[in-house]
């Protein structure tokens, strides 16, 4: 009596907590006392079965199962082990929720031990491994309910103890449990031997499938446990499928409803994993095996020989078997007049209708399509053209070349047969061996006249349609288009770049940077796999080469005219002035383009210098090209305005530490402006930045010799300018050129003296 009302009030405890499951934590411990294994067997029914309720319930967290899980050890134990422990019988209801309790809390029990070091650890780790070798002991001669528990448990211990994917290091607590969190050098858990015995238990595991293939309940329990395993253990999917198609379900055992079980478990666990893994690399011997089984079932059920065979279902829309009959009958003289009406033309004189008509059937060869409206027409042929069938298209196209080249094969009529023939009605061609579309007059003319002289004289010469060519878009339609075409191109950019930052920021890490980060090694690429690099590729050559002009009096420049303009033109505030008031700017496409990719660099400049540097090559390049070859001058405007323009806006966001982004840039250009280096100085105006300049000024004196004389001078002027910059350009002037340097220095003394 005092466990019915004990049972009672835990029934009220579990109806609590199944509509506030929050409140499980504060639940849990508070019955465990009552519902030892020392307990009458109706309490220790209900704790096994509360209990693994509990762990398997999804609404339960997992951080709330984590923190009651090694709290229920003691009571599993005991459950587990009550014959050994107090000699008392064991009860097959208890010990199926015990071990089911048990599969659910060991993924919890073994993140608790990996991640944890004190001395306790030990204890409950030796207190799993021994209630785990009591459920290994029952697999093979427990009742059949227990054994399926154990099948369960030793599926989820080779899930824990084989190695899984890490979806993000930084967050090992959310991670999905598995031999890849525990360390190589763990004080308690040792991998290789946990790795070691979840092969072994994967053997046992697929053992049943060999061994006990006539044992239908613990097959398909098997097969049931095994499918978690392929889907989330991609190391040991291949061994597992291999075992399953070699399993044959059907040539096993004589009850042939246990055979029909096995074979759809296994043909449905097939299925779901072609659903899941359509690539994988067994993916064709799945099919196979899927295709195989359910013909050797249809044949195993066949030939039982007390089985009852289906008869024909009952007509369903009230006709009699003789009606029936009848309109069979209809239906295939229908389909004899389908095929005559496929076959070759009749002998005589053919029209038109005759040549193109394709069936028999008189409602449509008798229906004239100009009484539909063009309204209903301009509504029925998208549909229809996007549901034709590709194979029966090709077959039609295929019919009316031969029923051409059988007229053109037929002798032409005689006079009589000619003036009985009305212009448009007969068809007839002469004599021609192969199918040629110049001898049907296929690309002679663009317009279509279905009656000529030719037709007249018994023969016809079909002739290509050609669509009028669409009227030239105005200016502004031009713009609306082209604007649209840059926000997609440029939109794509962004979705790469996203994809790109994911990757980083995932598993690729260094590895996938260091594969997509030359822009060089993908300029041969092709854009078909929307890479990132590929598709800047493509930007950058329709900024370049979308307008390949020669910009007019280019030719006619010569170089220190060229450099001359350059310093006027380029001046800071003229610059500015010039570049707001939209004298660089244009409306063309290749203009808009570049004023993106400049805006698109300087959003992230440190990161996408490389694209700063491929495009001004481009740059370079192009105009170069589009030089006569008996030009002489080396003026580049476009490109020099370009890279200035870049150089500029790049400089206000150069601290002390950006000096390996300016000496790249100023070394992968390809050409140095003279512009470059009154900006050099500009930047050596910030006494912050003076080591900046220094160290740039140094790097293109040393490693380019073309600048170097350009460089030096810059170093004088410096020295001369600016005192915060003289101790740095010192260094550079004293190796090269010492003279001059003790010559600044002396006219400098010589004016503080005269001061």
């Amino acid at each position: 009596m005092a466990s019915e009302d004990t049972i009672r009030q835990l029934n009220s405890a579990r109806d609590i907590v199944l509509r506030d499951p929050a409140i499980y934590p504060q639940i849990v411990p508070g019955v465990l006392p009552v519902i030892g294994a020392s307990q009458p067997l109706g309490l220790r029914r209900w704790g096994a079965d509360f209990l693994a309720e509990t762990f398997a319930s999804p609404v339960v967290s997992p951080e709330d199962k984590e923190k009651m899980c090694l709290g229920v050890l003691d009571t599993l134990q005991g459950y587990l082990n009550r014959k050994e422990q107090s000699g008392g019988e064991e009860d097959v209801n208890v010990l199926k929720s015990a071990i089911q309790c048990f599969a659910s809390i060991y993924p919890y029990v073994f993140r608790y031990v990996v991640t944890h070091a004190e001395e306790s650890v030990k204890e409950v780790w030796a207190k799993v491994m021994g209630m785990k070798s009591g459920i290994l002991r029952r697999m093979d001669s427990a009742p059949a309910g227990v054994r399926i528990c154990c099948i369960k448990f030793v599926a989820r211990v080779v899930q824990v103890q084989t190695p899984g994917l890490i979806a993000d290091p930084r967050k090992p607590d959310q991670n999905e449990v598995s031999l890849a969190l525990v360390p190589r050098e763990h004080a308690i858990l040792v991998p290789s031997n946990l790795e070691a015995e979840a092969s072994g238990l994967l053997d046992r595991l697929l053992t049943v499938l060999e061994d006990n293939p006539a044992d239908a309940l613990t097959v398909t329990s098997t097969l049931n446990a095994l499918s978690p395993l392929i889907h989330r253990r991609a190391s040991i999917s291949t061994k597992i499928l291999a075992t399953i198609l070699s399993f044959n379900p059907v040539q096993t055992g004589k009850d042939r409803l246990n055979a029909k079980s096995m074979t759809r478990t296994t043909i449905s666990l097939l299925n779901n994993v072609l659903k899941r893994i359509p690539t994988h690399t067994l993916a064709l011997r799945i099919q196979n095996q899927i295709d195989r089984l359910r013909h050797l079932l249809a044949e195993s059920l066949l030939d039982q020989p007390n089985a009852l065979k289906r008869g024909p279902d009952e007509p369903i829309d009230g006709l009699h078997a003789n009606k029936r009959l009848q309109l069979d009958a209809e239906a295939s003289g229908a389909a004899a007049q389908q095929r005559r009406a496929d076959g070759p033309l009749p002998l005589g004189p053919v029209s038109f209708k005759d040549l193109y008509t394709l069936t028999a059937d008189p409602r449509a060869a008798g229906f004239h399509v100009g009484i539909l409206p063009e309204q209903i027409v301009a509504q029925l042929v998208p549909p229809l053209l996007q549901n034709v069938n590709s194979t029966q298209f090709d077959q039609a196209l295929n019919l009316l070349r031969t029923r051409i080249l059988e007229l053109q094969r037929r002798p032409l009529p005689s006079a009589v047969d000619a003036a009985r023939v009305g212009p448009g009605d007969g068809i007839g061609d002469e004599e021609d061996e192969e199918y040629d579309p110049n001898v049907l007059g296929i690309g002679e003319t663009d317009q279509v006249n279905p009656i000529t002289s030719d037709e007249r004289q018994g023969h016809l010469r079909l002739e290509v349609m050609k669509l009028p060519a669409e009227p030239p878009l105005n200016e502004n339609e031009r713009l609306e288009y082209g604007e649209h075409a840059r926000q997609r191109l440029f939109g794509t950019l962004r979705d790469l770049d996203d994809e790109l930052d994911k990757k980083r920021a995932g598993k690729a890490g260094v590895a996938e940077r260091e594969r997509i980060g030359g822009f060089g090694q993908s300029m041969g690429a092709g854009i078909a796999g929307h890479e990132r690099e590929s598709w800047i590729t493509l930007l950058v050559r329709m900024a370049t080469r979308s307008a390949f002009e020669t910009k007019e009096g280019a030719d006619d420049e010569e170089e220190e005219e060229d450099e001359a303009a350059v310093k006027r033109e380029n001046d800071d505030r003229s610059l500015a002035t010039k570049t707001k008031s939209g004298q660089h700017s244009s409306s063309s496409f290749p203009d808009k383009i570049r004023d993106a990719l400049q805006t698109y660099i300087m959003y992230d400049w440190r990161r996408r210098i490389d694209t700063a540097i491929a495009w001004l090559n481009e740059e370079w390049y192009t105009e170069r090209l589009s030089r006569p070859a008996s030009s002489t001058t080396k003026a580049l405007p476009t490109y020099t305005h370009l890279t200035l323009s870049t150089l500029d806006q790049l400089t206000p966001y150069l601290d002390t530490k950006d000096g390996r982004y300016l000496i790249r840039f100023l070394s992968e250009v390809p050409h140095l402006p003279a512009g470059i280096f009154p900006r050099i100085k500009k930047i050596a105006e910030d006494p912050e930045r003076v080591q900046l300049a220094c160290q740039a000024l140094l790097y293109l004196i040393m490693l380019r010799p073309p600048v170097r004389e350009a460089a030096i001078q810059c170093a004088r002027e410096m020295w001369r300018e600016n005192r915060d910059a003289r101790t740095g350009v010192e260094k550079i002037l004293v190796r090269w050129a010492p003279d001059e340097l003790k010559g600044m220095k002396q006219e400098a003394e010589e004016g503080v003296k005269g001061e």
